[in-house]
C-alpha cells in the first residue's frame, strides 16, 4: 500500500507574514523550500481587487516595525491592555449621561489630540472613547458663553432665559429686602411685575444657580392637617412664645383662615395668655371680618391648652349669631388631625421673617408683628394660591394655576427672538 500523500494547507496570513519577513527561523524551516520559492517569486504579483486590502497592507508596515523592535512591542502591548481597561470604564461612563456631559470638553479635546497625532478618522477615535461621531461634532460646535450662568450660548440655545431675565432673577435673589423669602414668593413677585415670565421650575433652577439660600427651618415630622374648600370654613388659633431682650417672653396668637391661609387677626400679651385673651381675640376677628352675619358653618380648630377652654368654650357654646360655630381640639380621639396651619405660621414668622433676630423692647416686638402680618398677607405668595396673596383670596379672588399661562407663553416666544439677536458676546453667528 502506498503511503497517503498530505499537502499542507497554509493560512493565507502565513504567506503574508513570510513575504514580510516576520516569521522566525524555526517557523521558516517547517515550510518546504519549493513553497517558499513560489511565495517569493509571486510576491509582486498583481491580484484582482487588491485595492480592498491596500489600506490594511499600508498599516501593516507599522505593525512590522513594532514586531521587529522588542521594546516597542512591549510598550504597545502595555498600551493595548491599558486601553482595553480604560475603554471598559468609558463604556460605564457613557451610560451615565450626566458624567459624560460634565466632562464633554475633556473628551472632545482628547479625541482631537488622537486625530492630530495618529491621523486616524474621527469615527475610529470616537469609538475609542465610546461616543458617536454625531455626539463629538455636536459637543465640538458648542460655544461656552462667559456671560451665561450655565455657559450656554444664547444663539445656540435661544429657548433659555435671556441675559436680561437672568439679571432680573439675580437682582431679586441678591436684594437684601428679599432675604429669607421663599422661591415661590420671589417667582410670583417676578410674574406679577413681569420682570421674568417662565415656568416655576425654570425660575427655581436659575435662582439656585444665582445663589438663592433658603432660611433653615427646624426639622419636624410632617403633620397631616385639614384642608378647607372655602374661606372662613376652618379658622385656626394657637399661641407661640416670642422672647424680647427687655420685655421678657411675649405670648403671640394668630387667627388664621385655612382656605386663604390669611392671618385674619392677631394679638400679643406680656402676661399670661388665658381663655379671656383668646375669647377677646375671636370677638375682634368676627367684628373685623363681619363674620356675625356669615351664614355658612364655621369650625375653630385649637390645641388642648387651657387658654382654649373656659371663657372661650362658653362663648362658642352660647354663640347666637347666624353661623353655626363649632370648636374642635386637634390630635384627639375624635379629631386626630393636627393644627399644622397655625404651627406653619409660627415657623414662617420666626425663620422666614425674624431670621433668628430678637426684638429689644415690647414696642419693637409689636411693630415687628405689624410688619410681619403686612408681609404675610400682602407680599408673600403661598404655592397653592398660584400668585395671589392671602388677602386677595379673602377679598374674593379665586386661585387659578393657569393665570400666568398666556404671559409665560408670550415671553417664551419673545425670548427666542431676543436670544437669537444677542450680540454682547464674542460669538457672531
Amino acid at each position: 500500500m502506498f503511503p497517503e500523500f498530505y499537502k499542507s494547507n497554509y493560512h493565507p496570513f502565513i504567506r503574508f507574514l513570510f513575504t514580510s519577513n516576520m516569521l522566525s527561523q524555526e517557523q521558516r524551516i517547517q515550510i518546504p523550500k519549493r513553497t517558499q520559492q513560489y511565495w517569493s517569486t509571486n510576491k509582486e504579483q498583481q491580484y484582482d481587487y487588491s485595492h480592498w486590502v491596500k489600506p490594511y497592507a499600508e498599516e501593516f508596515e507599522n505593525i512590522e516595525k513594532v514586531h521587529n523592535r522588542i521594546n516597542l512591542k512591549r510598550t504597545i502591548r502595555f498600551i493595548i491592555k491599558m486601553s482595553d481597561g480604560y475603554h471598559q470604564v468609558l463604556k460605564e461612563v457613557n451610560s451615565n449621561k450626566k458624567v459624560l456631559k460634565k466632562n464633554a470638553n475633556y473628551v472632545v479635546s482628547a479625541i482631537d489630540q488622537i486625530i492630530d497625532v495618529s491621523k486616524i478618522k474621527v469615527k475610529r477615535a470616537c469609538r475609542f472613547y465610546g461616543v458617536s461621531s454625531d455626539w463629538y461634532y455636536r459637543e465640538k460646535r458648542k460655544i461656552n458663553c462667559s456671560l451665561n450662568i450655565f455657559s450656554k450660548c444664547f444663539k445656540q440655545h435661544p429657548n433659555q432665559l435671556t441675559f436680561e431675565e437672568t439679571n432680573a432673577i439675580e437682582r431679586l435673589v441678591k436684594d437684601p429686602k428679599h432675604f429669607g423669602k421663599t422661591k415661590v414668593t420671589l417667582y410670583y413677585h417676578a410674574l406679577r411685575n413681569e420682570s421674568v415670565s417662565c415656568a416655576k421650575s425654570t425660575f427655581s433652577k436659575y435662582a439656585k444657580a444665582l445663589g438663592y439660600k433658603k432660611p433653615k427651618k427646624p426639622k419636624t415630622p410632617p403633620r397631616i392637617g385639614v384642608r378647607a374648600t372655602r374661606i372662613f370654613e376652618w379658622l385656626h388659633v394657637d399661641i407661640t412664645l416670642v422672647p424680647t431682650l427687655e420685655g421678657g417672653m411675649q405670648k403671640v396668637a394668630f387667627v388664621k383662615d385655612n382656605f386663604s391661609k390669611a392671618i385674619l387677626h392677631w394679638d400679643s400679651v406680656s402676661e399670661k395668655a388665658n381663655s379671656k385673651f383668646i375669647t377677646k381675640l375671636f370677638k375682634e376677628t368676627f367684628n373685623k371680618h363681619d363674620l356675625y352675619k356669615h351664614t355658612k358653618p364655621i369650625t375653630i380648630l385649637t390645641d388642648g391648652g387651657s387658654e382654649n377652654k373656659g371663657a372661650f368654650t362658653t362663648w362658642v357654646n352660647h354663640f347666637n349669631a347666624p353661623p353655626i360655630v363649632t370648636k374642635i381640639t386637634a390630635r384627639t380621639v375624635d379629631f386626630p388631625l393636627s393644627n399644622s396651619m397655625s404651627e406653619s405660621t409660627h415657623s414662617i414668622y420666626k425663620t422666614e421673617f425674624l431670621k433668628g433676630q430678637i426684638s429689644r423692647t415690647v414696642k419693637n416686638h409689636l411693630d415687628s408683628l405689624v410688619h410681619f402680618v403686612e408681609y404675610y398677607n400682602h407680599v408673600r405668595h403661598p404655592a397653592d394660591l398660584y400668585g395671589l396673596t392671602t388677602m386677595e383670596v379673602v377679598n374674593g379672588k379665586v386661585p387659578d394655576k393657569n393665570f400666568f399661562k398666556s404671559q409665560i407663553a408670550e415671553a417664551k416666544l419673545d425670548r427666542v427672538i431676543k436670544n437669537q439677536a444677542f450680540n454682547e458676546c464674542a460669538f457672531i453667528g
